[in-house]
């Protein structure tokens, strides 16, 4: 099943192309580390499938009833709620089904037998939706991902205001992970955890039956839970199979069979002597050469 379908993307800033006709295909189970170079276009990508930007072409679509997390580093947090009033509200949506059942019970009191009828069917839908989720469950829910991330300690009746830039951050992925979203996109998640926080999160990402995108510099949690690596480089977006290692040994590969292509095709233009072969003829094989190069990251020497 597919979660996501991006098709043809392109998208420039400040007069510079950052994504070129970039095509991707999110399925259920995938866990994809999202790589390149800083200023590459991995938090544009981000922002362009969450929607917090349009693309100049091409189509971002979430097929079928997808439900999305995404951790941004720059959300904020209510002044005045404490940080377990902060986690509950990862399960509004559950509330609201709850809410809608209590008012269906007060109006059963005026209802006819057959809205009587209806009314008792759509409670046990909801009731059986509730208990599927965990509803009643949600305390213990909620103390098992603060204190696998670290929050236990530092209190959950303490008022969001008071925390530090970093405690704020383990609250939003807190309040991210209990969502149990199809996708989860991830951005530097494990800035601010310690050893025994990563553990916890790379254990529970390798668990998440769904699909997430990951950006993230920390190469052994990179390792330790992705089974796809796509790579940003060029204004493109290309696919490997594998961790990050495996990427890196693909595409070092392919960087060196490129790089002899290369020279091979520069020794054989500069030893053509054919009289019938003018300048413009040269002119494009170098051009069509250069633009394979650069598109591996090659650097062109003149």
């Amino acid at each position: 099943m597919s979660y996501l379908n991006v098709t043809n993307v392109s998208h420039s800033f400040g007069g510079r192309q950052i994504l070129e006709d970039v095509t991707f295909k999110l399925m259920r189970g995938e866990h994809v580390g999202l790589v390149g170079a800083n200023g590459e276009g991995k938090s544009t990508f981000l922002n362009i499938v969450t929607g917090h930007t349009l693309p100049d072409e091409g189509k971002v679509e979430w097929p079928g009833k997808v439900t999305v997390g995404y951790l941004d580093q720059q959300s904020t947090l209510e002044k005045g709620k404490t940080i377990r009033e902060v986690l509950h509200t990862a399960f509004d949506g559950m509330y609201a089904m709850e809410q809608e059942m209590m008012d269906l019970y007060d109006k059963m009191g005026d209802a006819t037998p057959e809205e009587m009828d209806k009314m008792m069917t759509k409670v046990g839908e909801i009731q059986t939706q509730l208990e599927e989720s965990g509803f009643y469950s949600l305390d213990s829910k909620i103390e098992e991902v603060a204190n696998g991330l670290g929050l236990g300690s530092i209190g959950l009746d303490r008022d969001v205001s008071e925390l530090s830039g970093g405690q704020r951050s383990k609250v939003l992925l807190t309040k991210l992970l209990l969502q149990n979203a199809n996708i989860l996109l991830l951005d530097e998640p494990t800035n601010y955890l310690d050893v025994e926080h990563i553990e916890w999160l790379t254990k529970f990402l390798q668990d998440y039956e769904n699909a997430f995108i990951l950006i993230s510099h920390d190469v052994p949690f990179l390792n330790s839970v992705v089974n796809l690596i796509y790579h940003m480089d060029n204004r493109q977006l290309n696919r490997y199979v594998g961790d990050y290692d495996k990427f890196q040994e693909v595409y070092a590969m392919k960087k060196a069979q490129l790089e002899a292509a290369y020279t091979k095709q520069q020794k054989e233009i500069a030893e053509l002597k054919m009289p019938d072969l003018n300048a413009s003829d040269i002119e494009a094989a170098t051009r069509m050469i250069e633009g394979t190069a650069r598109s591996m990251g090659i650097d062109i020497v003149d």
